[in-house]
């Protein structure tokens, strides 16, 4: 998977990328209910590639809430039905917030880098 790009809008820019054989799939912007299918499509693409994984980049996410959340949980259903692992990178509060007081962060592999989460993977 080179670098396509999903969807670039004055709110969400959704990239996907290869790295060392992961999907990485970078959005910037908004998640909310006018962007959410954007991103899922992304994601669902990147499960559907040959990779192991799918690292869903969300550094540059400024808006994430309930529908944010609900793309992550069906993301994460995807990648069990695939049989795939998913990692997302969420450092700032925006996401990190939402995720930990809903308790999805605990179900989730969160991490605050691509680096890190590639890491993680690599040593699984």
């Amino acid at each position: 998977m080179n670098e396509d790009l999903f969807d670039e809008s004055p709110l969400l820019a959704v990239r996907a990328s290869d790295v060392a054989g992961v999907a990485v799939v970078t959005v910037e912007g908004e998640i909310d209910v006018d962007t959410a299918d954007v991103v899922l499509d992304a994601l669902r693409l990147g499960f559907a590639s040959d990779g192991p994984a799918v690292v869903a980049d969300l550094t540059e996410v400024s808006f994430f809430g309930s529908t944010g959340i609900s793309t992550l949980i069906t993301a994460h259903e995807l990648a069990e039905e695939y049989g795939k692992d998913f990692h997302v990178v969420a450092p700032h509060r925006a996401v990190k917030r939402p995720l930990q007081v809903t308790g999805v962060a605990d179900v989730l592999s969160l991490y605050d880098s691509v680096d890190e989460a590639l890491s993680a993977l690599a040593k699984a």
